[in-house]
C-alpha cells in the first residue's frame, strides 16, 4: 500500500506535476484505506431536514459503504441498518414511515428508538438478553437543511468541523425556511 501511496508526489512543480497512478481509483485495497480514513472518520451528508418531518418517519441509506438508518422519534436518531441476528438490513432503502424496523428475514423487531422488542421463535435462548441487542448507534446531527451522520464516535461534534464555514455559507441561502 505504501508504494501505491508513495507513486505520487504532490510536491512537484506545475511543470513537473503527473496525475494519480489509475490504481488510486480502481484498487480494492486503496478504496478500503480511503473509506476508512476519510468516509469513515467524517460528518457527511445523508439527506435533508426535509424527508424526516413526521413521528415514524425515516431515510434508510448508505454511508461510508456502511448501511444506516435515520429516523424521526420525537428528534433525529441514527443506526447501522442491521439486524443484530443476521444481520440483514432492517429497513428498505429509501424513506418511508414506520411505527417499528423490523428485519425482513426473522421478523426480530426494533423500537424507533433502537430498542430489541421482538424476536420470533427465539424463546428460551439461555443469556441473552434483549437489552444488549438493539441496533447499534450512529452519531447523527442537522446543518441548515441538512442531516449529517458520522460513523466515528471519537470525531468532534459537527459544529466544530463545519467552524467559521457556517458563516461563510450564510449568503446561499441554506437555513431551513
Amino acid at each position: 500500500m505504501n508504494k501505491l501511496i508513495n507513486a505520487y508526489d504532490p510536491t512537484l512543480a506545475l511543470e513537473n506535476a503527473v496525475t494519480p497512478p489509475s490504481a488510486w481509483y480502481s484498487d480494492e485495497a486503496f478504496a478500503k484505506l480511503e473509506n476508512d480514513a476519510v468516509f469513515g472518520q467524517n460528518w457527511l451528508v445523508a439527506g435533508r431536514v426535509d424527508q424526516l418531518q413526521r413521528e415514524g418517519d425515516y431515510l434508510a441509506t448508505e454511508v461510508g459503504g456502511e448501511p444506516i438508518v435515520i429516523e424521526r422519534s420525537g428528534h433525529l436518531r441514527a443506526f447501522y441498518n442491521v439486524c443484530r441476528h443476521h444481520a440483514a438490513e432492517i429497513m428498505p432503502a429509501g424513506t418511508g414511515c414506520a411505527k417499528v424496523m423490523q428485519c425482513p428475514y426473522h421478523g426480530w423487531t426494533y423500537s424507533l428508538e433502537g430498542r430489541l422488542c421482538g424476536t420470533p421463535q427465539f424463546c428460551g435462548a439461555e443469556g441473552f438478553s434483549k437489552a444488549e441487542n438493539g441496533l447499534v448507534p450512529v452519531r447523527v446531527a442537522t446543518w441548515e437543511r441538512w442531516i449529517f451522520v458520522c460513523l466515528d464516535s471519537e470525531a468532534p461534534p459537527l459544529p466544530d468541523v463545519l467552524g467559521k464555514l457556517q458563516n461563510e455559507l450564510q449568503s446561499l441561502g441554506m437555513r431551513s425556511e
